[in-house]
C-alpha cells in the first residue's frame, strides 16, 4: 500500500497495489510512504486513517488473508492485527472522533465487524 501526497505536504490518499491500476500515482502527488505486511494480490483493499487519538495516528488496511492491519502513520510498522473475518477483508473505515474500526468482509465472510484498538501501543 502506497500514501501519496497530493496536497503539498499532508497525506491524503492510499492506493493499494500498483499492478491493480493503471496509474497507481494520482496526478501530481508522489509516494511519500509504503506500508507492507498485509496480502494485496486480487482484490483492491481499501485502507482509512484511524486519527481521532492524537497519540496513535494509524493507516487501517484490509487485507486478503482475512486480517485487518494497524500501521503507525509514521514508523510505518505494523501495530496491531485484528483477526475475526473468515475471507478477504476489503473493506475498512475509521471513526471521525472514536477509535472505532469498521470492517467487511467477502462472500464467505459477509460480516461487518466493529473494532476497538487495544489500548496497548
Amino acid at each position: 500500500m502506497r500514501l501519496y501526497d497530493v496536497s503539498g505536504g499532508h497525506e491524503r490518499g492510499t492506493f493499494g497495489n500498483e499492478r491493480l491500476h493503471n496509474n497507481p500515482q494520482p496526478r501530481g502527488g508522489k509516494c511519500s510512504k509504503t506500508y507492507a505486511g498485509h496480502v494485496n494480490t486480487k482484490f483492491c483493499a481499501f485502507a482509512a486513517f484511524l486519527s481521532s487519538n492524537p497519540r496513535r495516528q494509524c493507516v487501517v488496511s484490509g487485507s486478503e488473508d482475512g486480517k485487518v492491519y494497524m500501521y503507525d502513520l509514521q514508523s510505518r510498522l505494523i501495530t496491531q492485527t485484528l483477526e475475526g473475518h473468515n475471507d478477504a477483508v476489503l473493506a475498512v473505515d475509521a471513526h471521525d472522533s472514536l477509535e472505532l474500526i469498521g470492517s467487511g468482509g467477502m462472500s464467505n465472510d459477509k460480516f461487518i465487524r466493529f473494532w476497538a484498538p487495544s489500548r496497548e501501543y
